[in-house]
């Protein structure tokens, strides 16, 4: 009997220590809430740099990279969304508290409009209970996410890892990425009990969200997370922005040849976290007769001048293009159709991001005073679709251009 009536104490204990802390949830919420979105706020630009970082860096084809990006931002962005909902349902919550503290009779129907009258209303303290029942739910619907995110961020990871260092063609990871992905999609939806199945419908994030479904219904669940990611879109849109520059096998699209972005193309609007991704000028305003240019340097571009000077010097030869001997002799350089010759090349790393880059001079002092445009054009070579074999040689007639004004 004794040891009947202690069990049944720390059970009563333990029911009274967790209704405590379901009353008072508020705190740790809108503390972790904010704390959380002062960090989600600041990490896409950290997003967009790693990103940036494995293309030029690490070899990472473009394709992989944007993929990288999306996928993190719309990761970074869907929990952004999710918290700015929670702290705006507190804000409420907040109101509705100081309400009930002002007026907890609520409605006094004497005081209304006749038409007023014949209603019932909400009372102020059902009114803090319901709002705070949706905040705490709004809360915790993040956890049935995490577990999705961690597996699927590990798997990308693994991806990434094997195509960098195994150094095969891009394709093949992609088609296994597409064909693990349907392989998931279709041991999901088999509804046949497995050990997996089993085993997983156990965890915490399993179980958090089929509360979620049990309770508010599968389709307002999924309607939710789906109306979460919509709202998040324009965030992952603007997180992307102009990182087809990175792009370095094409040449620059239309409206990046129309309206061109300062900050990546001249030193003096930089903003020290962002890469170039493409070149640079120093300035836009060349006071002098001299112009300093620097362009990006991508890690492929060395096995670029070896299978060149390997296996396509008649087609340079066709393209009247200068000799071979450096990594920036991929490049040429023209100003109103006048090729220049640069003055000598420089490798440097720049300060905070680590970017490697190539800079060198050009004489400009022919030039009367005006506006101009620098026309930069790259040779590079095509690969197998399914392996790392040289197919053919490529010509980027509009790989950059940037303008500048001559004083």
């Amino acid at each position: 009997m004794e040891e009947k009536n202690l069990d049944l104490e720390r059970r009563q204990e333990q029911l009274t220590w967790l209704e405590n802390l379901q009353r008072n949830s508020w705190e740790p919420e809108v503390i972790i809430s904010g704390i959380t979105l002062a960090f989600l706020f600041a990490f896409p630009s950290k997003i967009y740099a790693f990103s940036a970082t494995l293309v030029q860096e690490y070899g990472l084809h473009f394709i992989g990279a944007m993929l990288v990006l999306l996928y993190l931002s719309a990761v970074i962005s869907v929990f952004k969304i999710f918290f700015v909902v929670h702290l705006v349902l507190r804000f409420i919550w907040a109101g509705l508290l100081g309400l009930s503290y002002a007026f907890p009779n609520g409605v006094i129907k004497e005081n209304l409009f006749k038409i007023s009258q014949h209603y019932e209303y909400l009372k102020p303290s059902e009114m803090v209970l319901k709002m705070e029942r949706i905040c705490s739910m709004t809360f915790a619907y993040p956890i049935s996410l995490v577990f999705v995110i961690l597996v699927f961020t590990s798997y990308l990871g693994v991806l990434l890892l094997i195509y960098l260092y195994l150094n095969i063609s891009f394709f093949i990871i992609y088609l296994i990425f597409i064909a693990s992905i349907l392989i998931f999609l279709v041991i999901v939806l088999i509804g046949k009990k497995t050990k997996l199945k089993q085993k997983s419908s156990k965890t915490i994030m399993t179980s958090v969200g089929v509360i979620y479904q049990s309770n508010l219904g599968k389709w307002f669940s999924l309607l939710y997370g789906l109306g979460i990611f919509i709202l998040s879109s324009p965030l992952i849109f603007n997180d992307v922005r102009d990182f087809s520059l990175f792009f370095n096998e094409t040449d620059l699209l239309e409206n990046e040849l129309k309206w061109p972005t300062k900050e990546l193309s001249y030193s003096e609007f930089q903003n020290e976290n962002n890469r170039y991704p493409r070149a640079f000028l120093s300035t836009e305003i060349v006071k002098g007769d001299v112009l300093h240019l620097g362009i990006a340097r991508y890690e492929g571009d060395d096995k670029y001048l070896k299978d060149l000077n390997s296996n396509f010097m008649k087609g340079l030869d066709s393209l009247g293009w200068h000799s071979l001997e450096e990594t920036p002799d991929l490049y040429r350089f023209f100003i109103n159709k006048e090729e220049l010759s640069p003055g000598g090349w420089r490798r440097n790393r720049i300060h905070v991001t680590n970017q490697k880059v190539y800079e060198t001079t050009f004489d400009v002092s022919h030039l009367a005073p005006g506006n101009y445009n620098i026309f930069i054009e790259k040779v590079m070579v095509n690969y197998g679709l399914f392996s790392n074999t040289p197919t053919d040689i490529r010509h980027r007639k509009k790989w950059d251009e940037i303008s500048f004004i001559k004083e």
